[in-house]
């Protein structure tokens, strides 16, 4: 029976398997090897995939079944591995299906390993063709316009601004897990992206804009119904509501040479925990995404350091109630600042 480790497990079994029987079609003349197989979803990672749960693993032309032949979806996520051991040399055709909960195929794709020596390879898979007609919408979004300048800009997977929305989820017909996850780039402006292949007929779409890793939503759109005939792509436009607004913070010292020594930092933090630090100096700090609502309202508190390993608060302000209106950010004016007085 072949064995099937993850990369990080390989090393201290490689002498285990060193001596042991290899299996698959007829070899020519060359190096034994494993083969190393990561996995996409149209460049996608799993993490942006969530709808696939599992990924299942064939090596289409070796009698020998893989065993177990399924994966949860990380295992194989690039720079991680999953690992199928001791093949002669040969060319081998590694085939994926991508699963959902229930283990339906809904992503597939396969690519060839030639073993002359260790073999390496990265399947990119497609949205697997449902059985009976299917299509396509093309969808593209923009955001509600907002009031104010300082707003979380939509940008490419893998940017480092720390305001940034990067990722777009799409639902369909009221699912909880996403059919798909795209770069908030892609579909702004001119650019556009497809849907999963969906039967024909009525389907419920909505967008959600966010950043990775954030527990919250930055926009999104109302649900919208879109309806889909065979061979021929829709075509949708989104407008995305935003769910976060923005206000810039400012402070004043009781004493006007606060910074000539006294002060080395200010933290300013709306309760729930989202805080900015700056220099003594910064007249304001922009906030960009703190969750809104039109009726919620964030206490606000400002502590400036002193100097040290571990730094004491030397002044402290807080504002009790400060409002953040959904789509209402800070743009550079006193009318859009909220200032603390610290003592």
């Amino acid at each position: 029976m072949r064995h099937l480790l993850t990369r990080l497990a390989l090393l201290p079994l490689l002498a285990a398997f060193a001596s042991g029987c290899f299996y698959g079609p007829h070899p020519f003349f060359g190096n034994t090897g494993n083969i190393y197989v990561s996995w996409t979803f149209s460049g996608a990672s799993c993490a942006q995939t969530p709808a696939v749960t599992q990924v299942m693993v064939s090596v289409l032309n070796d009698p020998l079944p893989i065993q177990p032949n399924t994966f949860a979806c990380q295992v194989g996520n690039p720079p991680g591995q999953l690992v199928i051991y001791n093949y002669n040399p040969g060319s081998y055709l590694v085939s994926l299906s991508g699963l959902d909960v229930n283990r339906n195929v809904i992503w597939s794709g396969s690519a060839t390993a030639v073993v002359n020596g260790n073999a390496f390879i990265t399947v990119d898979m497609s949205p697997a063709t449902p059985s009976g007609p299917t299509s396509i919408a093309n969808l593209s979004w923009n955001f509600a316009t907002p009031v104010g300048s300082f707003f979380p800009p939509c940008t490419a997977s893998g940017s480092v601004d720390p305001d940034r929305m990067d990722s777009v989820a799409l639902y369909v017909d009221g699912a909880n897990a996403p059919a798909q996850t795209y770069a908030c780039s892609q579909g702004s402006g001119t650019g556009q992206v497809s849907t999963p292949s969906l039967a024909p007929g009525s389907h419920s779409l909505q967008l959600v804009a966010y950043q990775a890793g954030l527990s919250y939503p930055f926009a999104q759109s109302t649900p919208v119904s879109v309806t889909f005939v065979a061979n021929t792509p829709a075509t949708q436009a989104f407008t995305l509501d935003w769910l976060v607004g923005g206000v810039g913070v400012a402070w004043t010292y009781p004493n006007a040479n606060a910074c000539a020594g006294t002060v080395t930092s200010v933290s300013a933090t709306f309760d729930g925990g989202y805080s900015m630090s700056s220099s003594c100096e910064t007249a304001v700090a922009p906030f960009k995404r703190v969750p809104a609502t039109t009726s919620v309202s964030y206490a606000l508190t400002v502590d400036a350091f002193g100097t040290g390993a571990q730094p004491p608060v030397v002044y402290r302000g807080t504002l009790p109630a400060v409002p953040i209106q959904p789509g209402t950010f800070y743009d550079g004016t006193p009318a859009t600042v909220v200032t603390v007085p610290l003592n």
